[in-house]
This record gives C-alpha cells, structure tokens and sequence, in this order.
C-alpha cells in the first residue's frame, strides 16, 4: 500500500490557488433545501459542507481551479493497479472563533473491496487556524491524501470515508466515495492454462 499523507507537489500549487465564488445556481454552495440529495463525495453538517473529489492528473486539476469560475475539473473515480490518484477537498460554510480563523480537520478512513481496513487511519489539518473564507466561496484546502494500489494488492471498490470537522462549531461532515481499481490492459495475469 503506498497512501501519501501530503502531497507536497499539491501544496506548493494550492497554496496560491485561489478560492472559487460559487454562482448561484451551484448546488454545492447553496443553503440546501430541506432533504437535500447529495452527490457521492459530498457531505454536510450545520453549516459545513465538504466535496472530496479524486484525480489522476493533479496538475490538470489545479490549473482549471486557477482559472475564473467555474473550472472543469478533470476527476474520476477509476484507476488501473500502479496508477496515482490524488485526492482534493473543497469546503465552505465553516465557523469562525473571535480572531475570525476557522479550525478544520480532517480524518480518512480507507477499506479495501472486502470490507477490511487499508491501512491505518489518517488525521490532518484541512484549514488550520487560518482566516474564515467569505460565506458562500469554495475553497481548495492545502491538504489531502493520494493513493497507489500496487502489485499484489486487490483489485476492486475501495471506499475513501472523509470526516472533517469543524472544531469551532463542534460538528462534523461526512463522505464516502468508492474507487474503483481495475489491471491495467497489457497487464492482466494470463488465464489458467494458457501459455
């Protein structure tokens, strides 16, 4: 298993990222309307609300958040065996303390396609102690995790659970998004019995 806590290439890149002015009409950012249906990857709690979002081309992904409103995100859940995935987590909503700093952190949970757990929990800061973001702005946090399945580990759905928590509101967002990990062609071991 090879889980990387930071990206440290991502970093440098989110840190001058800019955050992204919801319009309107984007679901994700609007108060939500009593019962609402999220998206896989979405999760709400008060007033946070968290989207973790995967991608094998981290780079693609953060040149279109740093281009004017709304990017296209280049994201997926499928990969092939040795093939990265980074993983992004976009929030808003949370609550600021009397210096006017959100407090956000972070832990994931990974489970393999039997149900077991892939390797041990993560705990990370998502916004730490940094400026509340204006209401109703997306903003890219500066830390997430990546993953590689490698040789010899099973093919199938991984469940990526993402709880952040607000620790200035007290309440905590929820996601689960599955991550389906497939051999890549050319790759597949040969049938029984063929030479």
């Amino acid at each position: 298993m090879k889980t990387v806590l930071t990206l440290a290439a991502l970093l440098l890149g989110i840190a001058s990222a800019p955050a992204h002015a919801a319009p309107d009409t984007n679901a994700l950012a609007a108060p939500p309307p009593a019962g609402p249906k999220m998206v896989e990857g979405e999760g709400r709690a008060g007033d946070l609300h968290i989207l973790q979002l995967w991608t094998a081309d981290p780079d693609a992904f953060l040149a279109e958040w740093a281009r004017p409103t709304p990017p296209t995100l280049p994201t997926g859940n499928r990969t092939t065996r040795n093939r990265p995935l980074s993983q992004f987590i976009i929030f808003d909503g949370c609550r600021a303390d009397a210096a006017g700093n959100c407090r956000l952190t972070a832990r994931v949970t990974i489970t393999d396609p039997d149900g077991a757990p892939y390797g041990d929990p993560m705990a990370f800061a998502i916004w730490d102690d940094q400026p509340a973001p204006p209401p109703k702005r997306l903003i890219l946090s500066p830390n997430s995790i990546g993953m590689v399945i490698e040789d010899g580990e099973k093919l199938g759905t991984y469940r990526v659970h993402l709880a952040v928590t607000d620790e200035h509101a007290g309440v905590t967002a929820e996601s689960t998004t599955a991550i389906e990990v497939r051999e890549a062609e050319g790759d597949a071991a040969p049938a029984a019995g063929a030479e």
